[in-house]
């Protein structure tokens, strides 16, 4: 299943691979690539739900699946709970297959927090609870559990202060369960990445400096002391081909995470548009949660840089990043920018633009990229067609 789309994990920028080497490219390609005249056709498509159903957007496509092929989109909703199949060649809604509550396959997700939901090529649902993992073969009549608890793994040790946090995703054929672990105190920082072999239950930790590296760029309310609200920066993590890529929106930089023997290349990219990092010229501790969602606002207000986005038919990847152009009364003007690379990420192109994407979910579908918009409680796509000449 390809999930290079995924929105799953957040974590932040430097990574420490657990074995085999780490390097380090310093580097901007731009002076030395050919260019590129890029032209883009926009447009916005809504989904058909049919006359009796809702799709469910309360969580905003957090919870839902794309196929390897990204014909079907699949929506999991946990209130009913249900599963959502839609066409995206259509742009209808296919199916709608119902889950159990209770029983021998019951889900349990009506009074559980459930952060993940993915799919496996095979059919296979995963869900993630913040105890253990369920997953429903693809006819949905049998169940197994996995709890990732020091007594039930085997591999790199976990202390019983260590969790392995649920917001997580699956490998393609359903085989390992990928997500961040840490000391669960609330003042700790996470510790790295978490691979469990879910046929083993063997698990490999690869430690990243990257949670303690964006603890600078955290705007905190404490409203007890012991407890906090934070808005944190966003890393992504996501699967392409046999490696993992890791970004985050505070630096201009790439890490290449190899699944074979987890050595980690760094790339370290250079924009003659935006700034390359964060600068941390707010405030970071509020007062109150007005003042926290204030503060927010203007850390925004540097340098964001978003998911890579990989098209298979062009071979390349995109990758959008946000900054601080000018204010016009109270109101923010942003200057936007593509950035273009190619298969191995090497920097190819940037330019202003005035388009991004705009959703929870985005992803390239036969040369196109579509992001999801809410419209009106009904959901749609903004369509980024790109040519290149």
């Amino acid at each position: 299943m390809n999930k290079i789309e995924r929105l799953i994990l957040i974590i932040a920028a430097g990574i420490v691979a657990s074995c085999g080497s780490d390097r380090t490219n310093y580097e901007s390609n731009l002076d030395h690539s050919p260019k590129i005249n890029l032209t883009v056709e926009i447009d916005t498509v809504q989904v058909d739900p049919g006359e009796e159903h809702f799709i469910f957007l309360s969580r905003g496509l957090s919870t839902s699946s794309l196929s390897p092929d990204k014909k079907t989109l699949y929506n999991f909703n946990a209130r009913v709970p249900e599963l959502e199949v839609i066409d995206l060649d259509d742009l209808t809604l296919k199916e709608v297959i119902k889950l159990e509550n209770e029983g021998p396959t019951g889900i349990a997700a009506a009074n559980a927090y459930m952060p993940m939901m993915d799919i496996s090529d095979n059919g296979e649902l995963f869900l993630n609870t913040w105890n253990y993992l369920i997953k429903l073969n693809a006819d949905r009549d049998q169940m197994s559990r996995f709890w990732f608890t020091p007594d039930s793994l085997a591999g790199d040790p976990i202390s019983e202060l260590e969790k392995i946090y649920p917001e997580g995703f699956i490998s393609d054929d359903g085989d390992f369960f990928y997500s961040s672990y840490g000391i669960q105190d609330n003042k700790t920082p996470k510790s790295g990445l978490a691979i469990v072999n879910l046929a083993t239950m063997e698990l490999k930790k690869v430690p990243l400096d990257i949670f303690e590296k964006i603890e600078k760029f955290a705007i905190v309310f404490s409203p007890d002391g012991n407890s906090k609200i934070s808005y944190t920066e966003s890393v992504f993590i996501d699967p392409f081909e046999d490696e993992i890529l890791v970004s985050s929106t505070a630096f201009n930089e790439l890490y290449i995470v190899n699944l074979l023997d987890y050595s980690v290349l760094q790339k370290t990219y250079l924009s003659t548009i935006t700034d390359d990092a964060k600068q941390g010229n707010f405030e970071k501790k509020a007062n109150d949660e007005n003042e926290l969602f204030d503060l927010a606002k203007e850390k925004y207000k540097e340098v964001n840089f978003l998911k890579f986005h990989y098209d298979d038919q062009s071979r390349k990847f995109w990758r959008f990043s946000t900054q601080l152009d000018r204010m016009i009364g109270d109101s923010v003007a942003y200057t936007t920018v593509l950035t273009i690379f190619d298969k191995e990420l090497n920097q190819l192109h940037e330019e202003k633009v005035d388009y991004s994407e705009r959703g929870s979910l985005t992803f390239f579908k036969d040369g196109t990229l579509y992001s999801y918009i809410n419209l009106e409680d009904e959901l749609g796509f903004v369509r980024i067609k790109p040519t290149y000449e």
